[in-house]
């Protein structure tokens, strides 16, 4: 009996940490800087934290336009801007483990992308712990950068470390729709081997590794993530809205730890 009392103990606390709340989160119901502390692009030896807003650079703002929370009303706004960006960075404290991040991303579709005078851009990203996110310490991104052939048409992501670009944009072939987009990204802890694996609604587009992993190519030290970054840092012509954001613990590792736990206790029950 105890073995079971065991088990079902270990499932019980693995329910727990899986269903549990995220790490970070943000719905934007108590406006940008409501729940979470946001800043804007400043990289160094400005300052940091920097004063919202400062430069050609913006803050995200509150936006009731459009907003995917059940029973809520708003979310985060990138608005078009030429030559400012808007953008915002928060911090969800250093982690070295394997995590999971996703938002959910709005767009009304009124630039096509093919206008190379008129680029597209939006982005939801990790960077590493640094002082603040400019200094590159690590940086994973999954959005849209007119910096490939395709223009802003498609979907691409990039890595400090990319095993098949070398730090380049990769086309997921994925075209941009209007409406909402769900953006997620699985980062998998050193120890774990540092993949790291794209999806765009629910499917995966792409693969590639934390700096500083895979052996420690392009001679990079590993280092934890620190800091998530919703919208960009260059000129856009199209609105996007942010909403339901989260930094968790990846829970596809916890389960695997919680059977993990419930497969040793039987075998030391058996001997």
């Amino acid at each position: 009996m105890r073995p079971v009392l065991l088990s079902m103990a270990a499932l019980a606390c693995l329910s727990a940490a899986v269903v549990a709340a995220p790490n970070f989160h943000d719905d934007f119901e108590a406006g940008v800087g409501g729940t979470n502390t946001w800043y804007n692009w400043r990289s160094s030896p400005d300052p940091w934290p920097p004063p919202n807003p400062s430069g050609i650079n913006n803050l995200l703002t509150t936006s009731t336009d459009h907003n995917h929370t059940p029973a809520g009303t708003k979310s985060a706004r990138a608005w078009e801007s030429d030559p400012a960006a808007w953008n915002a960075y928060s911090d969800f404290g250093a982690d070295s483990g394997t995590i999971h991040t996703d938002a959910w991303l709005f767009e009304d579709f009124t630039h096509d992308g093919t206008n190379s005078a008129q680029p597209v851009t939006n982005m939801l990203s990790l960077y590493g712990d640094g002082a603040n996110p400019g200094v590159f310490t690590d940086y994973i991104q999954i959005g849209v950068v007119p910096f490939y052939p395709s223009g802003s048409v498609r979907y691409g992501f990039r890595t400090r470390y990319n095993d098949s670009t070398g730090g380049g944009i990769i086309d997921t072939g994925v075209s941009r729709k209007p409406g909402w987009t769900h953006l997620a990204i699985d980062v998998d802890a050193m120890g774990l081997g540092g993949q790291i694996r794209f999806f765009i609604d629910g499917t995966q587009v792409g693969t590639s590794y934390r700096a500083g992993a895979n052996g420690g190519a392009g001679g990079l030290s590993p280092v934890a993530l620190r800091w998530v970054r919703l919208g960009n840092n260059s000129k856009s012509y199209e609105n996007f809205w942010y909403d339901d954001v989260n930094v968790t613990p990846e829970p596809a590792s916890l389960l695997l730890l919680g059977l993990g736990g419930i497969a040793l206790l039987r075998r030391n029950r058996r001997a």
